[in-house]
């Protein structure tokens, strides 16, 4: 009986800190995105359309432009606001011509589009957008410094 008690012990102790030691990275993943946006992002093909400058790092000034250029990509009535009908896309034209299919694919879905309409008024203005990537963009700078490395990228899927 005691034995057996040990085992469930440990085996309780081995979960919780499992859980406690990959918890920041879960509730993070599901504060701010859906799990196959974050796969999607976390893509050296991702990196490499944020890195304008090629020097492999991207840096905040980077990932500003390439969200706003996003943003009016997905803006087809100008207004600074995007829709549903903006956000989702017709039939066949949902990727965007400067993301890869799969980001393209995964931002474009009605939960990432409620994750980021924070006024909940069922539109996502530039501001909001902007505010979102900013959010991600700095849970993915571990380093504190500005810019995002190689690394810092691919910690999501390196578990670094």
């Amino acid at each position: 009986m005691k034995i057996q008690l040990n085992n469930v012990a440990l085996i309780g102790c081995i979960l919780l800190s499992t859980a406690a030691f990959s918890a920041p990275t879960f509730a993070a993943d599901a504060m701010l995105s859906t799990g196959g946006y974050a796969r999607e992002l976390h893509k050296m093909d991702m990196m490499k359309m944020l890195d304008a400058d090629g020097n492999h790092m991207v840096t905040k000034a980077e990932a500003d432009a390439y969200y706003g250029s996003l943003f009016d990509a997905l803006n087809k009535d100008g207004d600074d606001t995007l829709d549903a009908k903006e956000w989702v896309g017709t039939k066949g034209q949902e990727n965007i011509s400067i993301a890869t299919g799969g980001y393209s694919h995964q931002l474009r879905t009605m939960k990432m589009m409620k994750m980021i309409d924070t006024d909940g008024d069922h539109t996502v203005s530039k501001e909001e957008f902007l505010k979102y990537n900013e959010t991600i963009f700095t849970a993915m700078d571990k380093s504190g410094d500005g810019q995002i490395d190689p690394q810092e990228w691919l910690a999501k899927q390196t578990g670094n």
